[in-house]
């Protein structure tokens, strides 16, 4: 008897070569394989709903595992004890729940959300340096806003990833909005998939609007064009959150991810 698991992650990106294993690097996958062996004491392999590059944080970062019959009478309050306790400090489980065998995080997402933090101030800012891009104001929050409204929808969005013939590169991107306050500026995104870089080049590009140093119009008409890899530059991966992973049917009692927490630390001078 087996039984297949789900769990919620959240982690600090700051010190992983990104979400997916690889050899001779930290990563968030290695780390919570290595957990569940030092808690089980066998080898389990782990999917993980999205790919986060080196530097990427999550709020609702999901990934499933399945469990051998005698660990599978575990139950989902203990994984969560267990695993916190062999995971480094910058990684912790929210939530485990049982799933159904054929569940697959990444395929069976119906939706991912990023959220993306700007810090505003002309001078360092080391509390946000690991948590946000600190770019120095005027920040024109409206022209930044208008822009990425028109990404809403189905479009090609080969301008805001490196050039790959293929695959394809339309996607349907359900919202791009942006809040602004005290200082902090916050990009929200939500698509059914995303392609390389997209979110961080939408947000470079779109800041490229808001600080004067391209019109809105050469943004729509660079957009419009859609050559691959036009837009940009890539935002630094510090700002960038995965915070929701969605599924036609909530995995978890706490909903699947949860926004990352955006407290005031410091006003801008």
């Amino acid at each position: 008897m087996s039984q297949r698991w789900a769990l919620l992650l959240q982690y600090e990106g700051t010190e992983f070569a990104g979400s997916q294993w690889q050899r001779n690097q930290p990563t968030v996958q290695g780390a919570l394989q290595q957990a569940l062996q030092s808690l089980t004491g066998v080898p389990t392999p782990v999917s993980m709903a999205g790919r986060t590059d080196a530097g990427v944080h999550a709020s609702g970062q999901v990934a499933s595992w399945v469990s051998r019959w005698t660990e599978s009478e575990m139950p989902a309050q203990r994984w969560v004890r267990g695993l916190n306790h062999f995971l480094p400090d910058a990684i912790a489980v929210q939530a485990v729940a049982a799933a159904p065998d054929e569940f697959d995080p990444r395929r069976d997402a119906v939706s991912r959300t990023y959220t993306y933090r700007i810090r505003l101030s002309r001078q360092r800012q080391p509390l946000w340096e690991r948590q946000a891009w600190v770019l120095s104001p005027p920040f024109d929050a409206g022209a930044a806003r208008e822009v990425l409204q028109a990404l809403v929808g189905e479009h090609d969005f080969a301008p805001f990833t490196p050039p790959n013939s293929e695959r394809s590169t339309v996607r349907n991107l359900r919202e791009a909005s942006l809040e602004s306050h005290g200082g902090s500026v916050t990009m929200r995104f939500c698509a059914d998939a995303f392609l390389q870089h997209q979110v961080r080049r939408m947000v470079g590009a779109a800041s490229e609007v808001a600080r004067g140093r391209k019109p809105a119009e050469q943004f729509l008409s660079e957009f419009e064009r859609a050559e691959p890899g036009s837009m940009g530059p890539t935002a630094p991966a510090c700002g960038l959150v995965l915070t929701k992973v969605e599924y036609r049917q909530p995995l978890f009692a706490c909903g699947n991810g949860a926004e990352h927490e955006n407290q005031e630390i410091s006003e801008p001078t």
